[in-house]
């Protein structure tokens, strides 16, 4: 059975101030033992001090053992007290007060102070021999203990009595305490729960936003934020992703419909409708590998395959096998910079890294331009610049350009997905991807990657 906050808050209440107080009765019922048997101790002394002083006075008056012992049990009366004089071989010589089992004789070799029973009787004795002038003999003085016990035990009734009623009262001041405690707790989850997916910017609110559950709400309420960016950032993927994928689909659709509309056309008219949906399958399937690779690394699920490699010799060969791309727009890609750059790093992911901001300088250079991607050591880091001498970006576009589908140039072609892929590359690599500059006259994209080895088969996202 697993018990609520407030069941176990009420009993740990409940349980800490009945140990307190039942520690405090234990002590001082113990406390009041030990005073009450020193006050009839101190009384029986005095009493047996006043014996003596009989005995001697008795005894200077010329009177024997025996006489003496006759005229104290009359001088000294005690009634609620045993008194007992023996000589020193245990011969009984007087004994008054209350009544006590004939045969009991008490030690007469040492004085001796302790508790003693006789039958059911407890009782409180001091003896001790006693040699006066030629006179030896031994004095007892006994009490009953009955009054302290008595005592003792209207003590202890009176405390187990207190102790439950601080129990109850520690229970029920345990269950308020912890019903005000966690009431806005309470409050917070009957507000968690009517958060649905339809109201997302619904947020808790904590009656004193300065406690511990204040805290907590206001942690809860930036995890709830980050799940609504999330919420929003999946549906803006989605609506994006319909709206990319809708034109190269529609395209294939009216071209196959257009050309099966009539029973027979030329060749050349087939050639063409095919080279159409040839093109549109092929910028289809591009889109639908970025968006899986996207999907796949928010996921966390690509991990980098860690090998060593040159970063010069990967911008050139990215540079030639993008050079028919840009012979068609008579751009010049140019490499540069150090040789024999050694990193350790996912090949085939950093190729599509530098293949994008390539591709990306090349479609936004101007014509009959030039594109430069230059390596570069900057310990410890290595730093990749591609620059372009194209119109630049608009210093509020700067940032924006690296979210999902954002193209500033609809005449690109491109879906906007590969500024946000090489981004996330660089960051897969403990490295960031960010623009250096942007100006009319061109644009210079830097990637710095730390020059330190990674974990092998590292998992990342984006």
């Amino acid at each position: 059975m697993t018990w609520s906050i407030r069941a176990r808050l009420t009993a740990w209440h409940s349980l800490v101030v009945v140990l307190v107080v039942t520690t405090g009765a234990i002590s001082v019922a113990f406390v009041q033992q030990r005073l009450a048997l020193k006050r009839l101790d101190g009384e029986i002394l005095r009493l047996m001090l006043t014996l003596e002083g009989v005995m001697r006075t008795e005894f200077n008056e010329g009177l024997d053992l025996q006489g003496a012992a006759d005229e104290a049990s009359s001088e000294v009366v005690a009634p609620d007290r045993t008194l007992m004089l023996t000589r020193t071989d245990g011969v009984l010589l007087a004994r008054w007060g209350q009544p006590l089992a004939s045969d009991w004789r008490p030690r007469t070799d040492i004085s001796t102070v302790e508790t003693l029973a006789l039958g059911s009787t407890r009782l409180r004795l001091l003896s001790r021999p006693v040699r006066y002038q030629d006179h030896n003999y031994v004095a007892a003085v006994i009490a009953p203990l009955e009054d302290l016990e008595f005592e003792q035990a209207e003590l202890l009734l009176a405390l187990a009595v207190g102790v439950m009623i601080a129990f109850g009262v520690a229970g029920l001041g345990g269950w308020l305490v912890g019903r005000q405690t966690l009431r806005p707790l309470t409050d917070m989850a009957t507000q968690a729960s009517s958060i649905e997916e339809r109201n997302p910017s619904a947020r808790l609110q904590a009656s004193n936003t300065e406690d511990e559950l204040g805290r907590f709400a206001a942690a809860f309420n930036g995890l709830l934020d980050r799940l609504a960016a999330a919420l929003h950032a999946q549906r803006q993927f989605m609506a994006d992703a319909s709206h990319e994928l809708r034109t190269p689909v529609s395209v294939v659709h009216t071209t196959a419909q257009v050309t099966l509309a009539r029973v027979s056309r030329p060749e050349h008219d087939y050639r063409e409708s095919l080279t159409i949906v040839a093109e549109q399958s092929g910028r289809l399937a591009r889109l639908v590998d970025q968006m899986f690779l996207l999907s796949r690394a928010e996921a966390q699920g690509i991990p980098l395959i860690q090998e060593p490699l040159y970063l010069d010799d990967l911008i050139g060969e990215c540079a030639r096998a993008l050079r028919v791309i840009a012979n068609e727009r008579d751009v010049e890609v140019q490499t540069c910079g150090e040789a024999e750059v050694m990193f350790v790093g996912d090949n085939m992911l950093l190729r599509q890294m530098v293949g994008n901001l390539l591709d990306n300088a090349i479609q936004h250079g101007k014509r009959g331009g030039k594109v430069t991607a230059a390596v570069r050591r900057e310990p410890p880091w290595v730093s990749i610049r591609i620059t372009d001498d194209g119109g630049g970006i608009p210093s509020h576009e700067q940032e924006r350009i690296f979210q999902r589908f954002v193209r500033l140039d609809m005449r690109s072609g491109g879906a906007g997905l590969g500024l946000p892929i090489a981004r996330w590359i660089a960051e897969a690599h403990d490295g960031r991807l960010a623009i250096e500059f942007s100006s009319p006259t061109g644009s210079c994209f830097t990637v710095t990657l730390p020059t330190g080895d990674f974990a092998v088969n590292r998992s990342s996202g984006p």
